[in-house]
């Protein structure tokens, strides 16, 4: 279970935060810090998955604290995600260069805080190696994923995806019967920190049911306003 250090002095930004990562496909253990002075420190003690950091904090720069965890050893390897109300691109550029991994602003979506630090945790998290030494390919219904060879069959035969096609698949076959949101497929995509517009997912989608062929339609559904959802 994957555990988040927020170092917000603010503590309705915490109970967002908190009330965000109930909404993930994961669960999460939150540990809140209001107090900056003391965020080294309980980085240290907790070792956390990864720190959520604002960088207005009272009587201190948020940066001035990434910098502190950037220098110690221990902290060091710990990815942070940025989360500020400032959201100049310029802002956004020394936070990036400083370290941080990400950055988000506020105010923020719930759904694109949990895709963003699920999107994180995962570039951070070792590849899963099962017995046989190599990733085991993911089947539901008739259709089956190999998520290591970046290759995928339907009914025996061999789906032709690009790329995106084969992340957004892989990502919707393996939450069989759940909703996922729209920008949670946008946000876990191997476009994932580029700018992409939820026409092009749209497109994406549409050429993936195409592939599947008169099953497409029943297999991907549309949840309007929100997003879409498998069906195996």
């Amino acid at each position: 279970m994957p555990r988040i250090l927020a170092v917000d002095d603010d503590p309705k930004i915490l109970e967002a935060i908190e009330k965000s990562l109930s909404l993930g496909r994961i669960p999460f253990v939150l540990t809140p810090c209001r107090d900056p002075s003391r965020a080294v420190a309980e980085a240290v003690k907790l070792k956390p998955d990864l720190i959520l950091l604002d960088i207005r904090l009272a009587g201190q720069d948020g940066r001035a604290v990434l910098k502190a965890l950037k220098t110690h050893a221990v902290t060091k390897p710990i990815p942070v995600i940025f989360l500020t109300g400032l959201a100049a691109e310029g802002d956004k550029v020394l936070g990036l260069n400083m370290g941080a991994d990400d950055y988000v602003a506020k105010p923020f979506g719930a759904m694109e805080l949990v895709a963003r630090i699920e999107a994180v945790l995962r570039r951070y998290a070792p590849a899963p190696t099962p017995a046989g030494g190599a990733s085991s390919p993911k089947r539901r219904s008739n259709l089956l994923m190999d998520a290591e060879n970046r290759t995928a069959q339907f009914n025996g035969r061999p789906l032709r995806l690009q790329p995106r096609e084969f992340e957004i698949l892989y990502l919707l076959s393996s939450n069989p019967g759940r909703t996922l949101g729209r920008v949670f497929l946008i946000e876990n995509s191997s476009s994932y920190g580029m700018p992409v517009s939820t026409r092009s997912l749209d497109t994406h989608i549409k050429n993936i049911r195409k592939k599947l062929g008169s099953h497409g339609a029943a297999m991907i559904e549309t949840v309007p306003k929100t997003g879409y959802r498998f069906n195996a």
